[in-house]
């Protein structure tokens, strides 16, 4: 065989290689919030589902761990495929279930009943907490006196123990992981109390057909 045939036989396979090559989608993840995303291992229960879901949809996955209110002014902008969004036009379906809570240090001796018992107090919570927490937290919310929401985690936990806030909303998974790390005596302790139900999360993507791929993906992977 001369070298042409040889060479042109070559040129069609690095087509067909790349022509196979799967689509590249840019999904933001939010922040390091342990046990759930981890940005310096790529590794948390959350990771794994979204991203092994999206490959079996036949997708390489570039994850972009930025703040939640960020992520969706760059997935806005253009910038990104798939952001953690409850709003928008091509939403999956949910993807995992976070057990948000209303956290205090028990020697405030606070207790909270309700979302709206949360009136009075210093309140901090994630960032976007009121786009997902209900019609009643948005209220609470709106008290910019007594409202901010932060990140990232180790700054809620922390303004939580130096009494700058009086409640911490956040998942109480994601909130005592970090606590552990801060306060590894325990010497501080929490008093969560459950007055949310289970918050679940969806990814909004600016394609329709990369949603129900994600969804009949995610199915499979369940």
């Amino acid at each position: 065989m001369s070298l042409f045939p040889r060479f042109f036989l070559l040129y069609l396979c690095c087509l067909s290689t790349a022509w196979a090559a799967p689509p590249v989608l840019h999904v933001a993840q939010g922040e390091t919030k342990m046990p759930y995303v981890s940005s310096d291992n790529q590794s948390g229960i959350e990771y794994d589902i979204v991203t092994q879901a999206l490959r079996l949809a036949g997708y390489k996955v570039k994850i972009e761990y930025l703040p939640n209110k960020r992520a969706l002014l760059e997935f806005r902008d253009g910038q990104l495929d798939g952001v953690i969004s409850n709003t928008g036009n091509y939403l999956s379906e949910p993807y995992i279930a976070y057990q948000n809570m209303a956290i205090t240090l028990c020697q405030k001796q606070i207790h909270i009943d309700s979302i709206k018992a949360l009136a009075p107090y210093q309140v901090t919570a994630f960032h976007n907490a009121s786009q997902y927490l209900g019609a009643d937290f948005a209220k609470i919310a709106s008290n910019k006196i007594n409202y901010r929401e932060l990140s990232p985690q180790k700054l809620m936990n922390r303004m939580l123990l130096a009494a700058r806030f009086d409640v911490a909303i956040s998942d109480i998974n994601i909130f005592k992981y970090e606590h552990k790390k801060i306060d590894p005596l325990g010497n501080q302790a929490l008093c969560p109390f459950a007055i949310f139900p289970p918050t679940l999360y969806r990814l909004e993507f600016r394609e329709p057909i990369v949603r129900d791929r994600f969804n009949v993906a995610l199915k499979n992977f369940s």
